[in-house]
């Protein structure tokens, strides 16, 4: 198992479970992938290296959890509900996305049932603030496309923008920046302009407009190595034998088989199987020379990514009251209540602001990346205002997710290879979801099933 991330202590348990004796090589000290946490010593503060959030639909991650009970972590909402904030309107400044009812209906239903999907988004639509009614009428008529599109009419669509798609059906600019992009970029990690139209439609389908409590969303009460952590000590305890700062240099083959990896200081492991769960661009220099222009390896080159920024900030007072909200400001987007959701005491409040796509700001020095957010919290939140930011701390991650560019879903390699002993996991193989701890996960699980299958049919 070469990567500690999601995807690969998800394989290394699925294998250690199934009998066979597993080794996880990882680099860094700790496991994670592009999902952890750190304490800051400046603060005695636990920050994520980013903000992460989950939804009903990623059943596969809550199955982690679940294998963990570690459910106690993700505090999910009765109903999706998500709070959007138009600093810069004259009139009503904030709105929703959510699943709601008329109030009288409300009233006569007397319960906490949903009602069914899509529906239980229209009343949340017509009575958004930011929007005029004519778009509202253009966002229902190709919501309603969209939920219709068969798995083939959508896989057809990859080579496309979703800008391309929904301008093509009625949608303009300001509908764009103001209701899709809301959704894209966080889960997508680029804004319409740029993603696969195939791939955001996937992410309404599944989320928004077939099951109504899919898109409920679920937030961290702690930590996001909590996760990581859990998952390498019961790979341990179930025997697994896990070599930290121990990053893999080669993968040895013979033939069509991998026999051995070079890692650490010039050691090596022989192998009867190896999955390989990294990123394409660090995963292709273990391969041999060989391979790397085979099927399908010489595709890991085809793969950009796309960098996220967070800005964790302390207030000297409460400067919002909510979990999080979106805001309609490129500096801005998602803030999140950190001092609320962590439970933090003490006279200071924490924010933090996630910034996805962030393609214009990852080279900035972090004074102008934290100026910049100030004064995005200050025009949305009114309590900001008379407040004092004392300290910020931004964390980027330049290779934070792969990019769902128009054409890319033709290069996300599936689990098994022709090294017939290799499989490939990582939220960036053929998954059929954006880069999302949900894809890291089911990758996981796909890359040990195929060795295992492999594993027998040669026993």
């Amino acid at each position: 198992m070469i990567g500690g991330g999601l995807a690969g202590l998800t394989a290394a348990l699925d294998l250690i479970e199934a009998g066979q004796p597993t080794v996880l090589f990882e680099r860094r000290p700790f496991p994670g992938g592009k999902a952890y946490s750190f304490r800051d010593p400046n603060y005695d503060l636990t920050l994520d290296n980013g903000q992460h959030i989950t939804m009903r639909c990623c059943t596969a991650f809550q199955g982690l959890l679940d294998r963990l009970d570690l459910q106690r972590l993700v505090s999910y909402q009765d109903r999706l509900h998500v709070p959007v904030i138009d600093p810069f309107a004259r009139g009503r400044r904030i709105s929703a996305i959510a699943a709601s009812q008329p109030p009288l209906l409300r009233h006569l239903a007397n319960t906490a049932a949903p009602i069914p999907a899509p529906v239980h988004l229209a009343w949340s639509i017509l009575t958004y603030a930011h929007l005029t009614t004519e778009e509202k009428a253009r966002l229902g008529l190709v919501m309603d496309r969209i939920r219709r599109l068969s798995e083939r009419e959508r896989r057809a669509l990859d080579r496309q923008t979703f800008a391309d798609w929904l301008r093509a059906n009625g949608q303009t600019e300001r509908l764009i920046q103001r209701i899709w992009d809301l959704i894209v970029l966080p889960t997508c990690n680029d804004r319409s302009a740029d993603v696969s139209a195939a791939q955001a439609i996937q992410v309404f389908q599944v989320g928004f407009l077939t099951k109504p409590r899919a898109g409920d969303i679920g937030l961290f009460r702690g930590g996001l190595s909590v996760v990581s952590d859990h998952a390498l000590a019961e790979f341990r305890r179930l025997g697994g034998d896990a070599r930290l700062t121990a990053p893999v240099q080669q993968i040895e083959t013979d033939d069509l088989r991998a026999i051995r990896v070079r890692y650490g200081d010039d050691q090596t492991l022989g192998v009867r199987a190896v999955v390989l769960a990294l990123p394409p661009q660090h995963a292709l220099p273990l391969l041999p020379r060989g391979w790397r222009q085979r099927e399908p390896f010489w595709r890991f080159e085809q793969h950009q990514t796309s960098p996220i920024v967070n800005v964790h900030m302390q207030w000297d007072r409460t400067i919002m009251l909510g979990d999080f909200a979106a805001v309609l400001d490129p500096n801005v987007q998602f803030v999140f209540n950190r001092s609320r959701l962590h439970e933090l005491s003490g006279p200071t409040h924490w924010v933090s602001v996630s910034i996805s796509g962030a393609h214009d700001i990852i080279d900035d020095p972090q004074h102008a990346i934290v100026s910049r957010a100030e004064a995005g919290l200050r025009q949305a939140l009114k309590r900001a205002r008379p407040a004092t930011l004392l300290a910020a701390r931004v964390v980027k991650e330049r290779e934070a997710t792969f990019r769902p560019l128009p054409g890319i879903a033709a290069h996300r390699p599936k689990p098994r290879t022709p090294i017939r002993n290799l499989a490939l996991a990582g939220a960036w193989t053929d998954t059929g979801w954006p880069a999302t701890m949900e894809s890291a996960v089911r990758s996981g699980h796909a890359a040990a099933e195929t060795i295992l299958e492999q594993l027998g049919a040669s026993a």
